[in-house]
């Protein structure tokens, strides 16, 4: 019966791809850009807030910065050295076709073929406004201590158990916004509770996620 239950357990996490960590076509360090330098995560990822996807950033957001920032001055280690990092941004300028001394855009431009890292089923709708925006969930909750990420990972499971667990467990937040608040005050009254958490507002229909 023990094994019985061991195998069950096993063949539940088939397909997760927790701990996934793919090497990119550009070496990008989050620990650099959201951890050394407090780079907010809607700055890049700015999709996030009003999109079901976080998307990837157009490499023109990249460039924000990086027209005037050509070389690395921060900290290095044995494996990460200013050279290796000063690399990585003479890819980027290849890719965007940017001449560094002649500061000027050449017209020749190379698609990066990004490798994809978190990837949902077709029938398992997340919608990322809904969380981020309107729920005013931190993007470590799901992606981790993404400041800490040398090399970004999957942190997560993100399986159907785990995501129901977050329904269960959180609260939903109603401050600013009047929609949930008339839904609250009202479910609030049946459950007989102050706070009301996602599982109580509906959160745990199949509907909400499968369709």
């Amino acid at each position: 019966l023990v094994s019985a239950y061991g195998f069950y357990g096993w063949t539940m996490q088939l397909g997760t791809n927790q701990g996934y960590m793919p090497v990119q076509p550009i070496h990008y360090s989050h620990k650099i850009h959201a951890g050394d330098n407090q780079i907010d995560c809607n700055y890049c990822h700015s999709s996030a807030r009003v999109s079901k996807h976080s998307g990837i950033p157009s490499l023109n957001v990249c460039m924000n910065c990086h027209k005037t920032i050509y070389e690395y001055n921060g900290e290095i280690t044995e494996e990460y050295s200013k050279t290796f990092y000063d690399g990585e941004i003479q890819k980027l300028y290849k890719a965007v076709g940017w001449d560094d001394e002649a500061q000027e855009y050449t017209g020749v431009t190379y698609p990066v073929k990004w490798v994809r890292i978190h990837n949902l089923p077709d029938f398992a709708y997340f919608n990322h406004s809904q969380h981020v925006s309107v729920a005013g969930i931190e993007c470590e909750t799901c992606h981790g201590p993404v400041e800490e990420m040398e090399i970004m990972y999957q942190h997560s499971p993100l399986t159907m158990g785990w995501c129901i667990n977050c329904h269960r467990e959180t609260n939903v937040k109603v401050k600013d916004n009047e929609y949930y608040a008339k839904i609250h005050e009202e479910l609030s009254k049946k459950y007989g509770v102050e706070q009301l958490t996602v599982a109580q507002m509906g959160g745990l229909e199949c509907g909400k996620c499968h369709y």
